[in-house]
């Protein structure tokens, strides 16, 4: 269906939940075919759901896509490792490489990054992420304590949950479900 969409398609948008719950015995290389297709056959895309496993070719592949696909201004990412379970450091890991994905490549149309399932940011990365996006788009950040990053007046206080900070946090056009983990 994406091949013969004549490169017109604007949205591909599908819920979270149902990403995770695809099984399939190819999820590795279907997803990174369907990246693929979508930056070969629809490079005017606004509106993208898309998910794929924390593997180098993938990251590699997904930067790609923000690099060809200029006009994406809504992206639900979801990283989900069919094959293992990760530990906290290697989703730490991977979450820094995914900001520094977006902070290279990411269109200057990009207004809403959203992240499902099991992303964790430490609080430098996120920091480092956030004052470079502001740079680069030109969006009014402000930080105002080591624990507190915000983009307009919207911020929800944090809670205690498992020895970090789960928190949802309004960045004005960002919603980001962060993770913090405090370094004692």
């Amino acid at each position: 269906m994406i091949e013969n969409s004549g490169r017109c398609i604007k949205k591909i948008l599908f819920k979270p939940e149902n990403a995770i719950e695809y099984e399939c015995n190819n999820f590795n290389e279907d997803s990174l075919n369907f990246i693929r297709k979508i930056y070969e056959n629809c490079p005017s895309i606004e509106y993208l759901t898309i998910t794929f496993p924390p593997s180098e070719e993938h990251f590699a592949e997904f930067e790609k896509l923000l690099k060809i696909c200029q006009n994406i201004k809504s992206l639900l990412i979801i990283i989900y490792n069919v094959d293992k379970i990760e530990t906290s450091e290697k989703i730490l890991e991977n979450g820094k490489i995914l900001l520094e994905i977006l902070v290279r490549s990411a269109p200057t149309n990009l207004k809403e990054i959203r992240f499902y399932e099991d992303f964790k940011f430490s609080l430098e990365n996120l920091e480092d992420f956030l004052e470079k996006w502001r740079d680069i788009n030109n969006n009014n950040f402000t930080k105002n304590s080591p624990e507190e990053v915000t983009l307009s007046l919207n911020y929800t206080a944090p809670s205690e949950n498992n020895g970090g900070m789960n928190n949802t946090r309004c960045f004005g056009i960002f919603q980001f479900k962060l993770k913090l983990i405090m370094q004692i």
